[in-house]
């Protein structure tokens, strides 16, 4: 039996980015919040809670306190709310979901309809949304299109949607528009995991996707994967089940971008001794095979 892992699997820059400045801002602010969960594990953000970052959900909860603008973002009143209030603000949102913003905020200008390819309930399209004047349109897939011809249509997506997804809904649009203008803002290291997943996945009899339950990038993973071989996502070790891997012959494991190492390495660990080779566990997400693969 042969576990490997998808290259690129697990933290990617935006989320280190935060981590980071989260970490460096806590060793001088003991009395630091975050706006909202700073990514979507939620094991990390209790190891986060444990150095003292806690996390909360209204300005009134604040209390003056250095705030942690979240990876994903945050509505833009609020932003500027919190900035009247003289409160120090450590902007850990992801660069690339900024440029959303500006790309957002720079289509309207101009007079275009805004299409959202996203979902509505997550935070980086709630705040996206509320950088456009007006209405902005999001769609999830082509069955939201819209039902009258518009005359100029701006289409962005939320940043760890699929390409071919965004592709399709592209294609639905142009005969219900006369000018289409198209910016893809979906993040390169999304586009990687999801490559790298699917190729696993087709390789494998078995996939195992390791993120939080709440993280879109993460059930992005899960769906292409399950859409090949039989696929479990999973948060923890704990979660893993011996059945699962009678009669497997190659297993594959992948991990959302805010999925920590130390996480994926109990889950591989956990892996090697319901299979029996408890002997060869391992220390760091270096060691399992397939993570330095050219």
């Amino acid at each position: 039996m042969k576990v490997k892992i998808a290259k690129n699997s697990g933290f990617c820059f935006g989320v280190k980015r935060a981590i980071n400045m989260a970490m460096e801002a806590a060793k001088k602010n003991p009395k630091i919040v975050t706006f909202g969960p700073l990514i979507h594990n939620p094991q990390m953000v209790e190891k986060l809670e444990q150095a003292g970052i806690s996390s909360v959900n209204a300005i009134s909860e604040i209390k003056d306190r250095p705030t942690i603008i979240r990876s994903h973002g945050i509505k833009k009143d609020i932003l500027e709310e919190i900035k009247k209030k003289g409160i120090e603000i450590i902007n850990a949102t992801c660069p690339y979901v900024s440029k959303t913003h500006e790309y957002a905020r720079h289509l309207n200008e101009e007079g275009y309809q805004i299409i959202i390819f996203g979902d509505k309930n997550h935070p980086e399209v709630i705040a996206l949304k509320s950088y456009v004047k007006g209405n902005a349109i999001i769609m999830d897939n082509v069955d939201d299109l819209p039902d009258k011809k518009i005359d100029k249509i701006g289409i962005i997506s939320q940043t760890t949607r699929n390409i071919e997804n965004f592709q399709e809904l592209i294609k639905a649009l142009v005969p219900k528009c006369g000018e289409l203008r198209i910016i893809n803002t979906i993040c390169s290291a999304t586009s990687i995991r999801q490559k790298s997943t699917l190729k696993l996945a087709k390789e494998s009899d078995l996939m195992i996707v390791i993120g939080g339950k709440n993280s879109s990038n993460t059930k992005m993973l899960a769906k292409i994967s399950s859409d090949f071989i039989e696929t479990y996502h999973i948060e923890l070790a704990d979660e893993i089940e011996k059945r699962w891997l009678f009669n497997k012959e190659n297993i594959g494991i992948t991990a959302g971008a805010s999925t920590p190492d130390w996480i994926i390495v109990e889950v591989y660990n956990k892996i090697l001794k319901c299979i029996g080779n408890s002997q060869k566990q391992i220390h760091k997400v270096e060691d399992i095979p397939g993570f330095k693969e050219e």
